[in-house]
């Protein structure tokens, strides 16, 4: 199972041109924190799994310098032979406001075993240009990313943006350090209305804009993505609905709590 942090980014193919900064500063995202709780969607008979439970902790913060983000992740899946797997997954990361930077830290056990270890950074000269993602865990562990590369944020930016200017599809090559099999080419359709607003009945009275995003590896020629993120967007960034696509099965999150935090007096 994948977990990413494209989530908020999660959880936006190679970028044409270059990428315009400028515009992605218009919008600007509200520093906030949320629990989401985590069910089966949906699963094929295939996938062996009956039942799914969870919680996600989401924290975005800001500072003048950059954006700060934490995820938390405990998810509980039943299969149908009756055997359980406890999966936590948690990811802090850093993206500096010029694009220049980026920090990101990963964890994942299964079932009380450490699985996933991953501890990285990337620095560059251009926010366009061509880059390498270093790692200091796995030691020695680097992954060239492609001319273009956009980090989460700028990416999230970019996607609302292109949705308050109308735009339908968007397609950019993606790196947030959340696995080894990144950066991904992020295939998003962007539509104005909501997929499940009527699961959240907290939800936001302001717009909300449904964007769906098929995550492909860089290189490959698959038919289908590897997985699928769709996401009700507040115009500020908040997601009030997302359900995580695997393939075999899939996660509705619905918010509990989402609390607003400070913004920063730069």
């Amino acid at each position: 199972m994948k977990f990413s942090r494209i989530l908020f980014s999660l959880l936006g193919v190679a970028l044409v041109g270059c990428i315009n900064s400028a515009a992605t500063q218009a919008i600007e995202l509200l520093p906030h924190q949320a629990v989401y709780r985590m069910s089966l969607a949906e699963a094929a008979s295939k996938s062996g799994v009956s039942d799914a439970k969870g919680v996600m902790m989401y924290k975005f913060e800001e500072s003048c310098e950059g954006w700060a983000s934490e995820t938390n992740v405990f998810l509980k899946l039943q299969y149908v032979e009756g055997e359980e797997e406890e999966t936590t997954w948690s990811m802090v990361s850093w993206e500096a406001k010029d694009g220049l930077k980026y920090r990101f830290r990963v964890r994942q056990n299964r079932n009380g075993r450490q699985v996933e270890n991953l501890n990285g950074s990337v620095v560059r000269q251009s926010i366009d240009g061509e880059a390498v993602a270093k790692f200091s865990s796995p030691e020695g562990k680097t992954i060239k990313l492609p001319e273009g590369t956009m980090f989460p944020t700028h990416h999230l930016q970019a996607l609302i943006e292109e949705g308050e200017n109308g735009t339908l599809t968007f397609t950019r090559t993606v790196f947030d350090g959340a696995s080894l099999d990144n950066p991904y080419n992020i295939n998003a359709l962007i539509t104005g209305k909501p997929r499940k607003k009527k699961l959240n009945a907290k939800a936001n009275k302001e717009a909300l804009r449904h964007i769906r995003m098929a995550f492909f590896q860089i290189g490959s020629r698959a038919e289908f993505p590897e997985f699928e993120l769709g996401i009700d967007y507040r115009s500020n960034g908040i997601a009030d609905y997302i359900v995580q696509d695997f393939g075999d099965f899939s996660l509705n999150l619905v918010p509990d709590n989402i609390e607003i935090l400070d913004q920063p007096k730069c």
